[in-house]
């Protein structure tokens, strides 16, 4: 009855701890659309990750993209970074689909096609998968990972081009929970060894989702970005 009750203490602690993980949108500009009719759909790009990324897209169109350079950047965090924006532009699209915002993911250089059409662009800011084994034994927001984007949102026309939405998003896993405090009391005292068996116990009984890379902040981040396109829509009485 006890370990039932001390179970049940720690899930309460791990799900308080999930609550933490943070989420915005930052909301920069917005402009009246250049046709009153809807859009016949939504064209996402994956994000661009380096400075050969925007090259792609910069032809097709104007896009605010801000100074960026892959040199800093490893193999392994590129892919990882490609990897990401692909995942949020394939969820993008299927989510704004889901909400009956016919949507498509193309891959960068791919011109849109149609006489009307909004076309969601955009660049990471910020990708740091973080340190996964000192968020589950620490937890407390140690070794978190992040996820930062700009946005543009442009409509396309016979009559023009014109940028409709500039926003940023962020999310973080934020203060994961870890042996630091969920584990039992003396757990601490057992060593490294004992706290990283207790945190990966914790993560694989609920929060597996959380600690997974950036899992987690591509579901966030997809959410924000759905988020501002259907409040736009019903702004402009686009919505069905």
């Amino acid at each position: 009855m006890r370990s039932n009750r001390v179970r049940g203490m720690y899930g309460l602690l791990a799900l308080a701890a999930f609550g933490c993980a943070g989420a915005q949108v930052t909301q920069q500009s917005s402009a009246a659309p250049i046709s009153a009719g809807p859009p016949t759909a939504v064209v996402v790009y994956p994000f661009a990750v380096d400075a050969s990324d925007v090259s792609l897209n910069s032809g097709i169109f104007q896009v605010a993209y801000r100074n960026m350079s892959g040199e800093d950047q490893s193999a392994q965090q590129l892919q990882l970074a490609h990897q990401t924006a692909q995942n949020i532009c394939v969820q993008v699209a299927a989510n704004l689909t889901q909400k009956g915002i016919t949507a498509i993911c193309l891959q960068r250089g791919v011109p849109p096609t149609g006489d009307n059409v909004l076309v969601l662009d955009g660049q990471f800011t910020d990708i740091s998968e973080g340190n996964r084994l000192r968020r589950m034994v620490i937890g407390l927001g140690a070794g978190a990972s992040k996820v930062d984007t700009v946005v543009q949102v442009i409509q396309k026309t016979p009559q023009g081009s014109s940028e409709l939405l500039d926003f940023a998003t962020s999310a973080d896993s934020g203060y994961m929970p870890g042996a630091g405090i969920t584990g039992p009391a003396g757990a601490a005292a057992g060593g490294a060894v004992a706290a990283a068996s207790i945190g990966v116990n914790i993560a694989a009984a609920g929060v597996k989702n959380v600690t997974s890379a950036t899992g987690y902040l591509v579901n966030k981040t997809s959410d924000q970005i759905v988020q501002q396109m259907v409040n736009y829509y019903n702004r402009q009485g686009w919505s069905s």
